[in-house]
């Protein structure tokens, strides 16, 4: 679920990967930043989970391609699966992050479409571990919706009032709540999201591409064990219809200190 740090050492990525990462791990047992830059392609597998590599969650994107910084993710209507609400009409890839991140953030692009779309839109996901690294019970969740307030055929339905803007998994509860946008907010304009997990609870941030003016929420953790994100989770929803969503500059922060698996 969490990549080992060996994995960097026994040629178990590609150079375009490797190249793509916005920098390299220090010997120093202190709070470091990774991540992706999307200025290569995509490494994607076709056979499951890999180290260094995004695998399919419940059903793959028909697109998922990253160039000149910005990685398209799309889904198709040949994709479409029924009976509907389908489990496997969340579509994504995933990536298997350092032991030890508990912070992770991307920016997305919201276009003035979304504001009036009766749909869920684009999924930021992790899956929180304990500090043996076994998944537990907590799926930490950011999404943008439209004003929901009927169900269309598609994924799993959460009207929330009418009301769009960013909302955060409550995995007590199992519902949505709202975050907000960020001061300022204007459509057509890539924002910023983090989440973070400390002290039992993950920390929902959405801020403006700069990282300023944002709206927060805390939302608890299920089981209060979980320490660590142990995967992040690009998720798009099909409703039937061709649909893209543009991320760009994925981060997540770990520390390398004993966390790390190096055996």
């Amino acid at each position: 679920m969490s990549l080992k740090r060996r994995d960097l050492y026994t040629g178990k990525f590609s150079k375009c990967l490797l190249v793509s990462l916005l920098c390299l791990i220090p010997a120093a047992a202190t709070a470091q930043i990774l991540g992706f830059d999307f200025s290569v392609p995509a490494q994607v597998s076709t056979t499951g989970e890999a180290p260094l590599k995004w695998y399919s969650d419940r059903y793959a994107p028909c697109t998922f391609s990253a160039a000149s910084t910005v990685l398209i993710e799309a889904v198709c209507p040949t994709d479409f699966q029924t009976p509907t609400p389908s489990f496997y009409n969340t579509q994504g890839n995933k990536f298997d992050l350092l032991a030890g991140t508990n912070s992770i953030s991307i920016d997305l692009y919201v276009p003035a479409t979304w504001e009036l779309l009766n749909e869920r839109l684009a999924g930021f996901w992790a899956t929180a571990v304990n500090s043996s690294y076994v998944v537990g019970n907590d799926y930490p969740i950011m999404e943008f919706q439209g004003p929901i307030v009927s169900e269309v055929p598609g994924p799993s339905y959460y009207p929330n009032g009418g009301v769009a803007g960013f909302y955060g998994w409550n995995n007590v509860t199992n519902e949505f709540a709202y975050i907000g946008l960020p001061t300022g907010f204007r459509y057509n304009s890539w924002v910023k999201l983090t989440m973070a997990l400390s002290g039992g609870q993950i920390t929902y941030t959405v801020a403006n591409s700069a990282g300023g003016d944002s709206v927060s929420i805390n939302s608890p953790l299920y089981d209060t064990t979980e320490s660590y994100l142990g995967n992040v989770i690009l998720e798009a929803y099909n409703y039937d219809t061709p649909f893209s969503i543009k991320w760009k500059l994925l981060k997540f922060s770990f520390t390398s200190n004993g966390q790390i698996v190096w055996n």
